[in-house]
């Protein structure tokens, strides 16, 4: 077998990638003991399975270790267990155990104590994620979407005091945001960067995000988030992307909610019953990029405070209550930002089309724009 061929001509090597090819079969069981400098292994897209991971458990020198898109159908506790009862949970920083046919839930992993990045997503599990399941304290990207997981995430998450990404999108949580947020508030409120939440089944409304000092992506959409936004709480301060679209929330955004967002570049709050209401002259904070605001009110009146926006590249205000005549400036805006996509369907909007956007730029389709 290639381990064995391996282990018989080299003890030396650091670096050894087997990715994307068709091998299969038991792996030599004193490879690990031979193998004392290697450091990367990737045996990802093969048909390994799980008992094969007995003969990398004592590589006490591996920080990397991929195995994505393999042939594993054992539960996770069993999986982990092999890895865990050898060297190898003291040196591994790297797991990537994604897209294979992994059930059961998520267990303790705590035991991994130099892990910094485990990668679980597109396998099967499911059920709900026990309080027990305890993270490395070195711990900075989990990924575990595209699961069947239920509940809410545990505390031992928000004691994860080096974690940056926290994703867990398309599964089947159900907690209320608010809890979630609340378990997620221990010291990772201090370090968590990225967290995506999306294509879930969690209720509730938005809790406040501003003690969450690290926050740069949060990602809400696609779940079953209703009720009235609450007037007092506020974004994080370095929010650069908020995607909540897709939900059931109510009430009025304002400047208070949005107040000390310099950072943010793209939000996405359609598909809800909200609505903006800004102070005429308040000038927004942060310069956006993407603005996807369909189905939300920002009527009657074309909303003026677009005006202060020069970076845009793509609008969604379809469907916002708007009749009113488009202003000049907005056409203006849309040639030399260079705006690549435009949606203002579905309004009472009224107006005329500069020459340039029906000959060259843009065509106007009835209904989403009136000329007069």
């Amino acid at each position: 077998m290639v381990f064995q061929w391996i282990s018989n001509i080299t003890s030396n090597l650091v670096d050894l990638d087997l990715s994307h090819n068709l091998l299969e079969g038991s792996t030599s069981s004193d490879f690990g003991m031979l193998m004392n400098s290697l450091r990367h292994l990737d045996i990802s897209s093969n048909n390994f399975k799980a008992r094969d991971l007995n003969s990398f458990m004592n590589i006490c020198t591996l920080h990397s270790l991929y195995l994505y898109s393999n042939n594993f159908t054992e539960d996770l506790p069993s999986i982990l267990g092999k890895l865990s009862s050898g060297c190898v949970r003291h040196s591994l920083q790297e797991l990537d155990l994604s897209d294979n046919y992994i059930t059961g839930s998520l267990s303790d992993i705590s035991v991994f104590s130099s892990l910094k990045s485990w990668f679980l997503g597109g396998n099967q599990l499911s059920g709900k994620i026990p309080e027990g399941a305890k993270l490395p304290s070195t711990l900075k990207d989990l990924s575990i979407g595209f699961n069947s997981l239920e509940g809410g995430i545990p505390k031992s998450f928000g004691n994860a005091c080096s974690l940056l990404s926290l994703d867990i999108f398309t599964n089947g949580l159900s907690d209320d945001l608010p809890m979630i947020i609340s378990h997620l508030s221990g010291c990772a409120r201090y370090s968590l960067q990225e967290l995506y939440l999306d294509m879930n089944q969690i209720n509730g409304t938005l809790p406040d995000f501003s003690t969450f000092t690290s926050l740069k992506i949060l990602y809400l959409s696609d779940n079953k988030l209703n009720g009235e936004i609450p007037k007092d709480i506020q974004f994080p301060p370095k929010l650069e992307k908020l995607y909540i679209y897709s939900n059931s929330l109510k009430g009025v955004l304002t400047d208070y909610h949005f107040a000390n967002m310099s950072k943010l570049e793209r939000l996405g709050l359609s598909d809800n019953s909200l609505r903006l209401a800004f102070t005429q002259n308040w000038v927004l904070p942060f310069q956006l990029l993407s603005i996807y605001l369909g189905s939300c009110q920002l009527g009657p009146t074309f909303p003026i405070w677009l005006r202060t926006q020069n970076k845009f590249a793509h609008i969604n205000i379809s469907n916002a209550t708007t009749s009113d005549i488009i202003p000049e400036w907005f056409w203006g805006k849309l040639v030399l930002q260079k705006v690549l996509t435009v949606d203002i369907s579905s309004n009472n909007l009224q107006g005329t089309i500069p020459k340039c956007f029906i000959n060259v730029c843009f065509y106007s389709h009835e209904p989403w724009i009136k000329s007069i």
